[in-house]
């Protein structure tokens, strides 16, 4: 297939730097060293680069790249063919990670991924009209996209393969630097890679032909052999700031689509994967909280970058309180009595925007909203037991355009304290995920008993987070 590079225009399709999918948002920072790497050598060939990302566009106004294409003298995109006749046959979910807790759909992404290297004679554009008269103006013949995802954003948005087909481009596929939303089956063997690479041959049935570029500049002899740019892949894939939630036990299974004739080798203490660690061969079943970190290797040398994943297994619900928090006075900050605006006051049988309390699409009657970062104190007595809770991110943000642009600002962790010990901690905390749940027995003759509801390390005005049905089991009970 003879390509001309004064001819081609790569454009990539959204690679936001969240999805409400743990596993898809995983899936795209994976790509990430792939895509620099074969876009700089795109670059120094001559071939016009093209970001696309849709939704979060304007957040690149001010970038001379965006600011150079909105200044384009926009025209009529002609009907030169018919539209472009893809069947999609891959199954597709509400989620990528399984069977398991799926996660909760938003629009909570606000940038494109920030490993992605914008180039200074790159343009960032999103509408049909801008990009048809950007690619016209430069005498643009072929189109190769890249991004994600490919069943959905990369075929069917402004400016995407459908529209461009139509408008009379060559549109061709880079089949190493896309992905697909599809789904995962262990039990079938049905991964996200087997989905792209389904969705791409139905691509190939309709006449979009596909491109390997790392190949293609191998074989060049401009894709040097040296620094690893992929990652091992995992589905389902959490990470310490947004681990995935284990009830029982889920299947995890590892890929390396793009190392051909490597060895996954992995480790579950802690320790970097070496060509000595646990050989990968069939998926894994977890049952416990753990981290999983892997690589892969070719002849005893690492050919892939080191990557991991957190899983964290949720402790069984607890029952009921006996009695509720949100029915008993809390103790006052003594600085706070003076100067009341230095601290976030929770409320009661609300969340902190004085709204339902509701968390995963349940609404709660008890419990308290709070802000983080703040925490309440309250007297313990004789015949309290044991503290029980769930706690959760507040979802209310998600009535709003379901949440967009902010839904992956919320991240927060919860904290029971006794005596100013430290008794239970939640991980982290992310919109939409299963309440953690508290059940911490409190040791006889305490006296005090706080609550927090700590920022994750990104300290944002959204970290809304919920105590919930939480108060103490009585001896009575217990």
């Amino acid at each position: 297939m003879a390509l001309n590079p004064e001819k081609i225009a790569i454009i990539v399709i959204d690679m936001w730097n969240f999805h409400w999918c743990m596993t898809a948002s995983e899936r795209v920072s994976a790509m990430a060293p792939r895509m620099n790497r074969a876009l700089s050598i795109a670059r120094a060939l001559g071939m016009q680069v093209i970001w696309n990302p849709s939704d979060v566009v304007t957040a690149y106004s001010g970038y001379p790249q965006y600011e150079r294409a909105i200044a384009v003298a926009c025209r009529a995109v002609p009907q030169e063919r018919q539209p472009l006749a893809a069947q999609f046959t891959a199954p597709a979910g509400a989620c990528m990670c399984g069977a398991g807790l799926h996660c909760c759909g938003n629009y909570g992404w606000d940038a494109m991924h920030p490993d992605l290297a914008i180039g200074s004679n790159d343009l960032i554009a999103s509408s049909t009209d801008e990009i048809y008269a950007l690619l016209a103006d430069r005498g643009i013949t072929d189109i190769i996209y890249m991004g994600v995802h490919t069943n959905m954003c990369v075929f069917g948005k402004p400016g995407a393969m459908s529209s461009m087909w139509s408008a009379g481009f060559r549109c061709l596929l880079a089949d190493d630097l896309n992905d697909a939303f599809t789904a995962y089956d262990p039990d079938k063997s049905y991964t996200p890679d087997r989905g792209t690479t389904e969705i791409g041959e139905n691509l190939l049935k309709a006449g979009v032909q596909s491109i390997n570029m790392g190949e293609s500049f191998r074989s060049a002899g401009l894709w040097k052999p040296d620094t690893p740019v992929d990652y091992v892949r995992f589905t389902p894939w959490g990470k310490p700031q947004r681990p995935y939630f284990i009830e029982t036990s889920t299947v995890v299974t590892l890929t390396a689509p793009w190392l051909e004739h490597a060895q996954i080798r992995y480790t579950i203490d802690g320790s970097a994967p070496s060509p000595r660690s646990s050989l990968y061969t069939a998926p894994l079943e977890i049952s416990k909280t753990l981290t999983i970190r892997a690589a892969a290797f070719r002849k005893g040398k690492q050919v892939s970058l080191a990557s991991m994943a957190r899983y964290v297994r949720l402790p069984p619900p607890p029952p009921l309180p006996d009695v509720y928090i949100d029915d008993l006075p809390y103790i006052p900050n003594k600085y706070t009595q003076a100067v009341s605006t230095c601290l976030w006051y929770p409320e009661k049988w609300k969340s902190f925007e004085k709204k339902p309390l509701r968390v995963r699409g349940k609404t709660y009657a008890h419990g308290m909203g709070f802000r983080a970062p703040s925490s309440v104190q309250y007297e313990l007595k004789p015949e309290y037991k044991r503290f029980v809770a769930l706690a959760g991110v507040d979802e209310n943000m998600v009535d709003e355009n379901y949440a967009r642009f902010i839904g992956m600002q919320s991240s927060v962790v919860f904290c029971v304290y006794v005596d100013g010990v430290k008794m239970a901690e939640s991980p982290v905390m992310r919109l939409s995920q299963e309440p953690w749940r508290f059940d911490v027995p409190i040791p006889k003759g305490s006296r005090l008993i706080n609550i927090s509801c700590m920022d994750a390390g990104s300290r944002s005005l959204l970290d809304y987070g919920n105590w919930l049905n939480a108060g103490f089991i009585t001896g009575e009970a217990g």
